[in-house]
């Protein structure tokens, strides 16, 4: 496990119960939600969770949704050398969707939400939380916990100007790899592996605050719809392993028990025959009394011995 640069700051049930409903005068995250997609024509799929964000949220929040087109035009224009550099070279749409979302919350802050999530909840509560947590920090960001990997980016959170997101725009470039299997170039490269290394080794302090959010209030605000537009083989088998590894580690289990039987079994077959070869050539040759039982046993002992060591 990467050792943390300082120590982890949660937002858990408890804070939401003591600061949800606190009016903070000093109003720091951008009240607007930002949502992405290749077109301004959205699959009918998400009609429903995008549905869910608006009307839950309408009343304290601005909307916007962002094209690809949109999103190209927007980090060329605030980060010029980035989009030079990395942003037009990436392989994958994924890879380009990832980092716009650092650039964005850097430049406007507010709040991003992938489109397969859905709201149960007003978003405000937790925005409120946020403020009044650290009422004299001028910048603030969360992201939801991940169990496998970290941190999640589906769901983000800030203040604009946050440092986080500006060591995550500077040090994209150096993880712009192929990591041989698509589904691990996206999550390394910019995707939630990569968010989860840069926020280990990101500096908090008094002024520059970044809080993970409790699964158990995640799974409670959201509810999921069916999302990963940017899987293809490689992470169906991946997520196919992880959702059912304890079978698959029972049968690797009996299978390499089954293995080790049929070496023992070899083994013994193959002493066996040596011992008679030895026998049907000793048969020729006279010995003193006793000398074959005693000369067999010192050969199997010392064949036994070989095989152990």
């Amino acid at each position: 496990m990467l050792q943390r640069y300082s120590v982890k700051k949660s937002l858990m049930e408890k804070d939401l119960l003591r600061y949800a409903n606190v009016s903070w005068p000093q109003h720091r995250i951008p009240r607007i939600i930002h949502q992405t997609y290749k077109t301004y024509n959205i699959p009918e799929i998400w009609n429903t969770s995008i549905q869910s964000i608006i009307e839950t949220n309408y009343k304290d929040f601005q909307y916007h949704r962002w094209s690809h087109e949109d999103m190209r035009l927007f980090v060329q224009k605030h980060q010029p050398e980035f989009y030079r550099k990395t942003y037009v070279n990436y392989k994958y749409d994924m890879q380009r969707i990832d980092s716009f979302r650092y650039v964005l919350m850097y430049h406007v802050g507010g709040i991003y939400i992938d489109m397969d999530n859905g709201c149960n909840y007003p978003l405000k509560y937790i925005v409120t939380t946020m403020e009044a947590l650290d009422p004299y920090s001028p910048y603030l960001a969360l992201f939801p916990a991940e169990d496998t990997f970290g941190l999640q980016t589906d769901f983000i959170i800030s203040t604009s100007n946050h440092p986080i997101f500006k060591q995550f725009i500077s040090n994209l470039h150096l993880f712009n790899h192929n990591y041989l299997l698509h589904h691990l170039t996206i999550l390394l490269s910019a995707g939630p592996l990569y968010a989860t290394f840069q926020e280990r080794f990101f500096n908090q302090t008094e002024k520059q605050i970044v809080r993970i959010l409790d699964n158990q209030i995640y799974n409670t605000i959201f509810w999921k719809t069916n999302g990963g537009t940017w899987f293809e083989r490689d992470t169906l088998i991946i997520l196919y392993i992880y959702y059912n590894r304890n079978t698959i580690l029972k049968y690797c289990i009996i299978i390499l028990i089954f293995i080790i039987i049929i070496i023992i079994l070899f083994k013994r077959r193959r002493i066996d025959f040596l011992v008679k070869l030895t026998i049907r050539q000793s048969n020729h040759i006279f010995y003193p009394k006793n000398f074959r039982r005693k000369f067999l046993k010192l050969f199997k002992n010392k064949i036994s011995s070989k095989q152990i060591t």
